[in-house]
């Protein structure tokens, strides 16, 4: 299959960002024709209204009535800018609560939906499959393993990805989806949505969750007039009302439509196109829609609720008869097929409901597995960091299997309980010098969340440090939708236990921060989520630019001034607009990661412009001497995750 998709990353959040411009745009256009119909459909009862009361036995009041009827316009200026702003700032308020309710994130949008959340202690083979293929791709990906969810009621096949940002995503299933696909066929679906929620798909979608709802409100007012008011003289103009609002709410319905399929028909095509290059499997996402085109069921959704959400999903989910290929939210399935497989024939094969598949033993499994074999440096190139932010590759999702069968069952069971992940968390963290871990074992002993079983966090340790170094950032990964099943309080004092025991012995290492920061973005912003881009130039950022590069080269060339001299000075390189300034060097042997941490928090307000040459800028830094340490690794991943821009594992299969 060609690959359609913009060059990069950054390129295709740019186009996100256009898109959800021209949402402005229809959206606006789509209140303005609501607004015109509701209007003349007032004018409309009015004339009415007069003409019946013209012909009242009354003499005098059908004379007053058939006075106004003969002076009667339908255009009223005065009138259309009074009902213009009632019904747009109706919508807007309709809209804007609706996008609040959304503001939790997809594990909402799911639920709203109809979805239930997948345990991950299930034990369904089904469900685990789904849960492990997941993870796979999380891993691969460099993001946090979102949330997964079925929606048990739809026996069709199809799926959708939700979220407003990485560390907030959700992905959900149909029943049909874990009844009638492979393995094969499911890793395509789910690296399709993995694929909206890399190219910023998902936070529009949800956007326009909100407009549509907008849109449709006024009809849904419509349907409640007609549904509890009966026909009568008192009543026979509300009823005429609730009709016209009816009427127009079929108008919005169509208008939200045509808006969904402007938005998402290509963005479709482009998440085709990134799951084919994240599997290098096409077969398996094209098996997955010639089961759609000749199931029973279809990928048709039940749900009333899903139908302003019908853009969110793998596959068609409302059907229109009327206009049905120029309302299409989704490209016909022969079109998404033929790209895939040019050989498909166009004939689907007919398939009915049956019950679940039987699972080989290791089907829910990771089916690869790796000896470990240590390495202190990676072998990579800078140019390669850039072009693979957002864009995992076959041999990413290859890695993350080996990586996942590197993992001890115990520790895989414990990652499954929210105490069982705040274990796995506070074993990474454990030291080795007796009083630093005796301050450390009594911090732990007031942890709420662990229930005092420390044993369990120091056995872990022990299991951990016999595994290579590249496994620790896929931990924290895996425990992250457990720790989000925390209680507020319990969060609070896990937030308070990792920085005791970070601190014990009164200095940081580039690990202990990376964690720490990448707990405290789940467990302590996960409310406070915005997308607003505040910087568009460099002299308002240069100075967190500068924190970082300087920490990341301090970080790689401990002990070596002039090395991390060198590393510094690659990275500033990278950036014109700081480099003609010539920034001073400072080395330091304790970094100060607080301010490392600020300079982060700032940099996620940056464009996606200078957040690409940011990324580039570290690499060239990190890479200054042709090595790079697991720990600058892991810290050139956490520097992009806080951008939002997911940097997957750069590790070889072999060097793990």
């Amino acid at each position: 299959m060609a690959d359609s998709r913009p060059a990069n990353f950054f390129q295709r959040q740019a186009q996100a960002r256009s898109s959800c411009q021209k949402l402005v745009i229809l959206f606006i256009a789509a209140v303005f024709l609501i607004i015109v119909a509701l209007y003349f459909a007032i004018r409309l009862i009015w004339f009415v209204y007069l003409f019946t009361e013209s012909f009242s036995t009354n003499t005098a009041k059908a004379h007053s009535y058939l006075g106004k009827l003969h002076t009667f316009s339908f255009w009223d200026p005065a009138l259309f800018i009074f009902i213009a702003a009632i019904v747009a700032l109706f919508i807007l308020i309709a809209s804007l609560v609706k996008m609040n309710t959304l503001q939790k994130g997809g594990g909402t949008v799911a639920e709203m939906l109809g979805g239930r959340l997948v345990p991950k202690t299930s034990i369904d083979p089904a469900e685990r499959q789904l849960l492990n293929v997941v993870e796979e791709m999380a891993i691969a990906s460099g993001i946090h393993v979102p949330q997964v969810f079925v929606l048990d009621k739809e026996k069709s096949i199809n799926a959708f990805a939700a979220g407003l940002t990485l560390s907030d995503a959700a992905v959900a299933v149909t029943q049909g989806t874990l009844d009638q696909l492979s393995r094969d066929e499911l890793q395509g679906v789910i690296a399709h949505e993995f694929s909206h929620i890399l190219n910023g798909d998902t936070r529009l979608n949800i956007q326009l969750i909100g407009i549509i709802y907008g849109i449709l409100v006024i009809g849904i007012i419509g349907g409640q007039i007609l549904e509890h008011y009966r026909i009568s003289a008192r009543s026979i103009i509300i009823f005429f009302g609730g009709i016209l609002l009816a009427i127009i709410g079929y108008a919005g319905s169509f208008l939200g439509r045509l808006i969904q399929s402007a938005v998402c028909r290509q963005r479709e095509l482009l998440a085709d196109a990134s799951a084919v290059q994240f599997t290098r499997n096409p077969q398996g996402l094209a098996n997955a829609l010639k089961k759609i085109g000749g199931y029973v069921f279809s990928s048709s959704i039940k749900s009333v609720a899903a139908k302003q959400a019908s853009h969110l999903f793998f596959g068609e989910s409302h059907s229109n008869e009327l206009f049905s290929d120029f309302l299409a939210t989704h490209p016909p399935l022969l079109q998404r097929i033929g790209l895939l497989d040019p050989s498909f024939d166009g004939k689907f094969p007919k398939i009915m409901p049956q019950k679940k598949p039987e699972y080989a033993a290791q089907n829910g499994m990771y089916m690869a597995a790796a000896t470990p074999v240590a390495t202190p440096h990676i072998t990579a190139k800078p140019a390669d960091i850039v072009s693979s932010v957002g864009n995992p590759s076959k041999e990413n999702f290859g890695n993350s299997i080996s990586l996942l069968a590197m993992i001890p069952g115990e520790i895989r069971e414990a990652l499954n309980t929210p105490q069982g992940a705040a274990s796995v968390i506070c074993s990474l963290l454990l030291g080795n010098d007796s009083k630093e871990r005796a301050a450390q074992l009594n911090a732990l002993q007031r942890a709420i969340v662990l229930q005092g079983n420390v044993e369990e966090a120091t056995r872990f340790s022990e299991f951990i440090a016999k595994l290579p170094q590249n496994i620790r950032l896929p931990l924290v990964q895996l425990a992250m939708p457990s720790l989000r099943s925390l209680t507020g309080m319990e969060k609070r004092n896990f937030l308070i236990v990792v920085n005791t025991l970070i601190t014990a012995d009164n200095k940081v290492t580039l690990f202990e921060f990376t964690i720490e920061w990448m707990i405290n973005k789940l467990l302590s912003d996960m409310e406070n989520i915005s997308s607003k881009v505040s910087f568009f130039s460099y002299s308002a950022i240069g100075l967190d630019i500068l924190i970082i590069l300087r920490a990341l080269a301090c970080a790689g060339n401990i002990g070596n001034e002039e090395k991390a001299r060198q590393a510094f000075a690659a990275g500033v390189a990278r950036i014109p607009e700081i480099a003609c300034k010539k920034p001073d060097f400072s080395y330091e042997e304790n970094i100060a990661f607080l301010k490392v941490s600020g300079a982060l928090k700032q940099l996620n307000y940056a464009s996606f412009k200078i957040k690409q040459s940011v990324i580039d800028a570290c690499a060239h830094c990190a890479f200054a001497d042709q090595t790079i340490t697991v720990s600058e690794a892991e810290l050139l991943r956490v520097v992009s995750l806080a951008m939002d821009c997911p940097l997957p594992p750069f590790v070889p299969v072999q060097q793990i």
